[in-house]
């Protein structure tokens, strides 16, 4: 066999291409490991022919013997990139024994050398190949940098605790020595990695990196690592001196918007809230949202003025985050009631009409007084902030508000002052239950404000009004309208002219106020216009 094993070995030094190629499958299939056998075929992986590369290699594949590692380094770099990685297939199926000599080649390797190491440390892993992947990002570039921490991710997601323990505090020290000028793409590498980690004793060393004077990409890794540290962590006064001013920042960047994020989440401290004025004002809309949010956590009485000023803002964003605000603090009630009864602006007012449905309270009768008498006068005025002063009465005690519009509207009707008893009635038709008295002097003030449309008009008000009146109720339609001194005869005769037309109840109507006025002024030019327009409609 040694013979034969020799004459095989000749063939692998001196024989043809095919020959050399054919003796490969041999010894690959004797399964030979020797030390001259190893030796020989690790000679021809840096064969210019890759033909026989191929097949020096396929032996080491399916030999995989104790001392094949130094040859396979070889192939790391290989120029054909399927060679480089069955090199770094076959030395991950070494195992830890390719390690150290992956480590002790790293420094003079080239770029795609120390690459093709790093993906099989970070699948081999143990300590060495963690710590050996470390010490290759100390002089990596960005992009080396972010290749190498995708490699470590896996490894040490699935670390358990004890090794998560240890490792941090490799990458703790690994960072220390870091030299942020000299080695920006390190740091971020070690925010990566600390962040990963999510230690909370990380935020010593990561909330110096948050400042403007920091390059952005590292503002940026420090920010997302903290918001990984610190998650259920209190924020340290210190460090929000350090966070704060982020958010002051002219130029809205990925900085500010991490800060905003990781503020977001923890409570800030009492003492913030003149900041947070002074942030309600910055040009950044994230950042004023954000403070009007904060704002609400804060709760002290000026806290709560601040936010009622902000629900007359132009912007709706961020009179919405104020509302929300104002919703956490039920002691906002007795602010936003005081500021209603005060306001003039119609669309402030709206804001605040409707957030207060969301408190709990009792509504004191000097406050209701005070609210009607502010309605009272928007109606009057014809001014639309009476819908917000009638939208909160309604929730707070909406029979008192029912009561009082139609006992003012019932009196402009008596007072002949039928458009400005129009304001006060209309409103009624919103409400649940509209009784039928009130209805009929609503109809009343439309006959006599539009008597002249009525019989052209086939949708006037006033004839729907009295339509339903009839239909749907037990109210003496006709015997009011001829008891109602405010109607002329010709009002009555225009009503009667558009009913008639009718059909239903409301044409019998229509035809008793045609016989009413026919009968009362035969000799009047009004009582035969409506004795004709009976003839006509068959009566």
């Amino acid at each position: 066999m040694d013979n034969t094993l020799q004459e095989i070995l000749t063939l692998v030094d001196k024989g043809t291409i095919e020959q050399r190629c054919a003796a490969l499958l041999v010894l690959g299939a004797l399964k030979s490991d020797s030390a001259a056998v190893v030796r020989l075929v690790g000679a021809m992986l840096e064969h210019p022919n890759p033909v026989l590369k191929d097949y020096a290699l396929r032996y080491f594949e399916e030999v995989q013997p104790k001392n094949n590692i130094a040859q396979l380094l070889k192939m790391l770099d290989d120029p054909d990139k399927e060679m480089q990685e069955r090199a770094v297939r076959s030395l991950t199926s070494a195992g830890q024994s390719a390690v150290q000599l992956l480590l002790q080649g790293m420094a003079e390797a080239t770029r795609p050398w120390q690459l093709n190491a790093a993906r099989v440390l970070a699948a081999v892993r143990g300590k060495a190949a963690m710590k050996g992947l470390l010490q290759l990002l100390a002089d990596g570039t960005d992009e080396a940098n972010r290749v190498i921490c995708d490699l470590m991710t896996p490894a040490v997601r699935e670390m358990d605790a004890k090794a998560q323990d240890a490792f941090y505090d490799e990458v703790e020290s690994f960072a220390a020595k870091l030299d942020v000028k000299q080695q920006r793409p390190a740091v971020v590498s070690a925010m990566r990695l600390l962040g990963q980690l999510g230690r909370p004793q990380a935020r010593r060393w990561l909330v110096k990196f948050v400042g403007a004077e920091q390059h952005p990409a590292v503002r940026s890794h420090a920010l997302v690592a903290l918001l990984r540290c610190l998650r259920e962590q209190d924020i340290r006064k210190d460090e929000y001196a350090k966070l704060l001013p982020v958010l002051e920042e002219k130029e809205f960047s990925e900085a500010t918007r991490l800060a905003l994020d990781l503020l977001d989440a923890h409570e800030l401290p009492d003492d913030s809230r003149s900041l947070l004025a002074k942030l309600m004002q910055s040009p950044h809309t994230d950042v004023q949202k954000f403070a009007i949010r904060k704002m609400g956590d804060v709760g002290t009485p000026a806290t709560v003025r601040t936010l009622v000023e902000q629900l007359g803002d132009p912007d709706y964003r961020r009179r919405d985050v104020a509302a929300s605000s104002l919703r956490k603090i039920p002691e906002a009630r007795a602010t936003l009631i005081k500021e209603l009864s005060a306001c003039k602006d119609a669309s402030k007012a709206w804001s605040i009409a409707e957030l207060l449905p969301s408190f709990e309270g009792k509504w004191r009768q000097d406050i209701l007084d005070s609210l009607w008498k502010r309605l009272q006068e928007a109606i009057e005025r014809e001014d639309r902030i009476q819908t917000a002063f009638l939208h909160v009465l309604k929730q707070a005690d909406a029979a008192f508000v029912y009561k009082q519009l139609a006992e003012q509207g019932g009196k402009l009707v008596k007072a002949k002052k039928y458009k400005e008893a129009v304001g006060f009635l209309a409103p009624l038709k919103d409400f649940p239950e509209f009784k039928p008295e009130n209805k009929f002097h609503l109809a009343s003030a439309q006959l006599k404000l539009h008597a002249h449309t009525v019989a052209s008009h086939k949708n006037h008000p006033a004839v729907e009004l009295l339509t339903d009146l009839c239909r749907n109720s037990a109210y003496p339609v006709f015997e009011a309208l001829k008891k109602e001194k405010s109607l002329a005869p010709e009002d009555l005769f225009a009503l009667g002219f558009s009913l008639v037309e009718r059909a239903g109840q409301e044409r019998g109507l229509g035809m008793d106020l045609l016989e009413h006025i026919a009968e009362k002024f035969p000799r009047n030019k009004i009582g035969k216009n409506a004795k004709n327009k009976l003839k006509l409609a068959g009566v």
